[in-house]
């Protein structure tokens, strides 16, 4: 019985620190983005974004929020709390704060396209996880939890910023 309770304790052992190991390989900092073309000039594009009341139009993650508070820069709901940290040369940065802590950054990139009159708009998450290896090995499905929402919500943004024209 203590040589079966021995090789239980030595293969937990073994297996949590080739995981560690493995985990460690991860990066700590991880960027989910995605952009798209709008035939919109940047400067009707950019109210959309620097506005987050304005992001009820257009975010699929803000209309799945409940009990939504907005105002221009801070909208807080039941899931999350998010704050426009900065709104200028065509970069709009926030931090998102769930309730549970762990707070993390996201921005939207309006590159301009001057001689047609339409833009690119790349939206980004940024993620810092800690060394735990349950957080690293999580870090690898984020582009697919976020992507097709992120995807969506940029054709909401591009539909009604092409009908502002």
């Amino acid at each position: 019985m203590m040589r079966l309770f021995k090789l239980v304790l030595i293969s937990a052992v073994v297996l949590f620190t080739v995981l560690l190991l493995i985990s460690l390989l991860l990066p700590s900092h991880i960027r989910i983005s995605r952009a798209m073309d709008i035939g919109a000039p940047a400067e009707k594009v950019a109210p959309l974004l620097t506005d987050i009341q304005q992001w009820e139009k257009w975010n699929e993650y803000i209309r799945a929020y409940h009990n939504r508070i907005a105002e221009p820069r801070m909208l807080k709901a039941d899931e999350i709390a998010i704050f426009i940290t900065s709104g200028k040369n065509n970069l709009v940065t926030a931090d998102w704060q769930p309730p549970s802590g762990g707070k993390f950054g996201s921005g939207f990139a309006i590159i301009e396209n001057k001689g047609k009159h339409t833009c690119i708009v790349q939206w980004y998450f940024d993620f810092h996880i800690k060394w735990y290896p349950w957080q690293k090995f999580q870090s690898i499905v984020y582009d697919q939890q976020l992507g097709p929402v992120m995807e969506k919500s940029l054709a909401n943004l591009k539909r009604i910023a092409e009908n502002l024209n």
